[in-house]
């Protein structure tokens, strides 16, 4: 049921609209994008030809003006294969187009990198400093949603950004919380285009939390305690902020081992995943989950979901070692005592994690650098 439940939360949307004529590159008329394409999908294209991923293509939507804009992706002049090809774009967008186009190249280029360097500062902070450790996702997510305000992509100044919000205090995970809300909210291309973000140039989810943010904020958000759910669970879930229906269900889950009676929490929170949802689309709310809940495939998506996430750890054996090394660390976390509450709960939201989402390379990278980091600091 959690499996099912965690599959619909996490579908593509439906929405349906006129299809539009589409253009490859950018002509005189019409309304100018950039269409992010996967692996194997295409868009058709006036005159019976097509664009065919993976790609990040220059495109123009005929009937329209200005830039091309999606409900879908929430950035300004960039748009999916769905959208393009349901008809739901429309113009009216001012995006700099030749420039968004270098910074989603910059970003993707820098992708390994950053990533190197952010696994080079957490795992050091964890075998020196585990406290500054726990801090060290919330820093991280920080420093790359002041650099995409300001339209940098510099990993030096990321990594020292990182390492000095590392050693601010846990009280200042609320303030983190809170502002995190209203970035996603008020200027979700904010996440979109920052160095550590949902990769909008990979053809995915272009706005809120992905899977990556969703384990590094998983410590972080435990710390609070059951005090800050709500401000975290709304962050995480709510489809205007992170709208990660995955993670909601993985934070539940966490959060459940915190309460008096764990095991009665736990069987209730299928339900209140549901009923989170359900008060979202019904006070307005919608995105990717809130339309799911309501029209998704389950069947076709748990083999949708099995089959990406068997490639994600096998597709490479360097992540095939890397990610049973962590199912190691992991391990040896889970099995030393006596072992915190705030352990079990980490512990039992990487789990859900594992089976409610579709990058586990990402979840257990993370999430063995986290835990490792948690069980020493408390």
């Amino acid at each position: 049921m959690l499996l099912l439940l965690a599959l619909a939360l996490n579908t593509a949307s439906t929405a349906q609209a006129a299809t539009g004529c589409v253009q490859p590159g950018w002509s005189a008329a019409g309304a100018h994008g950039l269409v992010a394409l996967r692996p194997g999908e295409r868009v058709p294209t006036c005159g019976g030809g097509v664009l065919a991923g993976p790609r990040l293509a220059p495109v123009t939507v005929t009937g329209l003006g200005g830039t091309l804009r999606s409900s879908e992706t929430r950035v300004d002049g960039l748009v999916g294969a769905h959208p393009l090809t349901s008809g739901d774009v429309r113009g009216g967008g001012h995006s700099d187009l030749p420039q968004l186009r270098e910074r989603l190249e910059m970003t993707r280029d820098n992708a390994m990198r950053l990533r190197v360097v952010l696994a080079t500062i957490l795992i050091a902070l964890a075998l020196f400093a585990p406290r500054r450790a726990v801090m060290g996702g919330a820093a991280a997510i920080t420093a790359a949603l002041v650099l995409s305000a300001l339209g940098w992509t510099s990993l030096t100044l990321f990594a020292l950004l990182t390492l000095a919000g590392s050693f601010a205090p846990w009280r200042a995970l609320w303030l983190f919380f809170a502002a995190y809300l209203v970035v996603l909210v008020a200027s979700p291309e904010t996440q979109s285009l920052a160095l550590l973000g949902p990769h909008p140039w990979g053809g995915g989810r272009f706005y809120g939390i992905s899977n990556e943010l969703e384990t590094l904020l998983l410590a972080p958000a435990l710390v609070l305690g059951l005090a800050g759910a709500p401000l975290v669970l709304l962050t995480i879930g709510w489809s205007r902020a992170g709208a990660d229906g995955g993670g909601l269900l993985v934070f539940f889950a966490a959060y459940a081992r915190l309460v008096p009676r764990p095991r009665l929490a736990a069987a209730g929170v299928v339900a209140l995943a549901v009923l989170f949802v359900a008060v979202d689309a019904a006070t307005g709310g919608s995105s990717h989950v809130t339309h799911s809940v309501l029209h998704g495939n389950v069947f076709h998506d748990v083999v949708h979901r099995w089959r990406t996430s068997w490639h994600g750890v096998t597709g490479a054996w360097g992540r095939t070692i890397v990610s049973l090394i962590c199912v190691a660390v992991l391990a040896v976390v889970a099995t030393r005592r006596p072992r915190k509450p705030l352990v079990d709960a980490f512990l039992i939201g990487i789990a859900v994690s594992l089976v409610a989402n579709d990058t586990p390379q990402d979840v257990l990278f993370w999430g063995a650098i986290s835990g490792f980091a948690l069980r020493r600091a408390v």
